[in-house]
């Protein structure tokens, strides 16, 4: 099996709905295609699948299309461009968050510090006694 640009052996037609070397669009010779199954059936006619069949047989397949495959990749391109620009913009919030937590610690520590120290006793206190 293997695929061809023009059906060339007789007849040139598909197995499955007879169409011969002529696309939808008399525009879109370009595109036309074949699948040639390298059988032959009725004692040596030719078998094909046109390109119109085989996209048939493979969206019965479960396949996507050509269209469906493009539209599914700029959906995910879409939604990779997204999760980078949220995660960049967690990433802020993090350093943000990091930055405040070591002035708190540095806070606490500063009161923890002066809190130890001792306190120098009043001068009052004594003339009193």
């Amino acid at each position: 099996m293997h695929k061809v640009e023009l059906m060339t052996q007789t007849p040139t037609t598909c197995l499955v709905c007879a169409r011969g070397n002529t696309p939808n669009d008399p525009h879109s010779i370009d595109e036309f295609w074949a699948i040639d199954l390298e059988r032959d059936v009725n004692w040596g006619d030719s078998t094909y699948l046109c390109r119109y069949c085989v996209d048939e047989i493979a969206a019965m397949g479960g396949f996507v299309t050509e269209g469906q495959l493009a539209e599914m990749t700029d959906m995910a391109d879409g939604l990779r461009r997204e999760r980078h620009e949220l995660q960049a913009e967690f990433d802020d919030y993090r350093r943000r968050a990091r930055v405040m937590l070591a002035g708190k610690k540095a806070e606490t520590a500063l009161r923890q510090d002066a809190e130890d120290k001792p306190k120098p006793k009043s001068a009052k206190k004594k003339k009193a006694a």
